[in-house]
């Protein structure tokens, strides 16, 4: 109850506060609006900064409904919601606040992730608010070089792919994406990337590919808590014929491909399933703070230790160094013979929509009777003792 009323009496605060210029100091905890009354901004002092350009349900008449030629104008359901439960379970977690910046306008008035002309239709009001959106952002950023040195932004949006998992945007094309390890870490690839910094600068010294879609990549932790995302360690890569979102106008803006700069940029598109639920959005929200958390301190520094850092205590064996296991035949149609030197398995079934289709227990070796799945691509989780062992790929005919 005391933490509601200290919140609710910041936004109170914060309607007098816009007053004072843009390069005041903010005070980290409390709300401010620009001048339209349309951008909301949370100032913080972590070195995290979270987007929500398309969340907003505010639709004021006196402002026209965009008309640019292939505008979107649907909203991204849940986002803004979704958002600001990330924020609170940070700052509940960490008892620090990361920088929130918020676009309270629907998407058909104003697009908060594309450039000027697109983004307003060149409403001057909306205009108004672009700059007032993005001028947050660089306040967050300064902010953070400021105090840190480094930081991390997170552009949060939804998709409405039927491909249900979460989608990691590097500002790398899907073919790019679906490089081998070895093209990802050249230097063209990691020029392209909106992470370009931290693969020149994090603390265990991992590479492009690593940071991309390894043991500790952003998406291996969500996927490891059950939120299927690509790419990572068990989806590398979206497949040819599958849709993908690469990152936009704000990863490409406040990252740091093109300037090679202390902020480094990932766009998190959230699929509809685990935004639409009541229940599975609370248990997203508790993942995805959790995941930013343990992603900030295994790759900027550890300064932001949390409760939330159990996965980190899960021993996971590196596919490199683990146990012989072998699967076959692949593809497959009646049984996935699996040989390994393991005593006893789990193993657990996915498919594509990350919903989990068998689950078996074996000894030693033996053969998984996989008749009665349908014909497709499926993703395999060999555990043992609760420990993830390996993870991979099989095709059923």
């Amino acid at each position: 109850m005391e933490r509601f009323c200290f919140k609710v009496a910041l936004k109170i605060v914060a309607l007098f506060c816009w007053n004072l210029t843009f390069s005041q100091a903010y005070l980290a905890g409390s709300v401010y609006y620009d001048a339209t009354g349309y951008i909301e901004y949370r100032a913080g002092n972590m070195p995290l900064v979270i987007s929500a350009p398309h969340g907003g349900n505010l639709e004021p008449t006196s402002l026209p409904d965009r008309s640019c030629n292939g505008c979107v104008l649907l909203n991204d359901l849940w986002t803004k919601s979704i958002s600001e439960g990330v924020y609170d379970e940070i700052v509940d977690t960490s008892e620090f606040y990361p920088h929130l910046v918020i676009n309270l306008l629907h998407r058909k008035k104003f697009d908060a992730n594309r450039d000027r002309i697109e983004a307003t239709d060149g409403n001057p009001k909306v205009e108004e608010a672009w700059e007032a959106y993005h001028t947050f952002i660089d306040a967050a950023k300064e902010t953070v070089i400021s105090e840190y040195g480094r930081g991390l932004f997170l552009d949060i949006h939804g998709h409405g792919h039927s491909l249900q998992r979460i989608e990691l945007g590097y500002l790398l094309s899907k073919s790019e994406v679906q490089a081998t390890d070895a093209e990802l870490n050249s230097a063209s690839l990691i020029e392209e990337s909106s992470i370009r910094t931290l693969v020149s600068d994090n603390t265990q010294q991992y590479s492009h590919a690593a940071l991309v879609r390894g043991q500790r990549s952003l998406g291996t932790l969500l996927d490891r808590k059950g939120l299927p995302t690509v790419p990572s360690l068990s989806d590398p890569f979206p497949q040819s014929t599958e849709p993908y979102f690469t990152g936009g106008y704000n990863t490409q803006r406040h990252g740091s491909r093109d300037t090679n700069g202390a902020i480094d940029a990932i766009q998190i598109e959230l699929n509809q399933e685990v935004r639409f639920d009541d229940s599975t959005r609370l248990t997203l929200i508790n993942s995805l703070a959790q995941s930013v958390l343990e992603f900030y301190n295994l790759h900027y520094s550890g300064e932001f230790t949390s409760d939330y850092n159990s996965s980190l205590d899960v021993e996971i064996i590196d596919t490199a160094t683990t146990p012989s296991i072998s699967f076959y035949p692949n593809p497959a149609s009646d049984y996935l013979a699996i040989n390994t030197n393991v005593d006893s398995l789990e193993v657990v079934v996915y498919n594509v929509m990350g919903q989990k289709v068998l689950s078996e227990k074996l000894i030693s070796t033996e053969k998984l009777d996989i008749s009665k799945l349908q014909s497709g691509l499926y993703i395999v989780k060999l555990y043992n003792q609760k420990r993830e062992l390996q993870t991979k790929k099989i095709l059923i005919r």
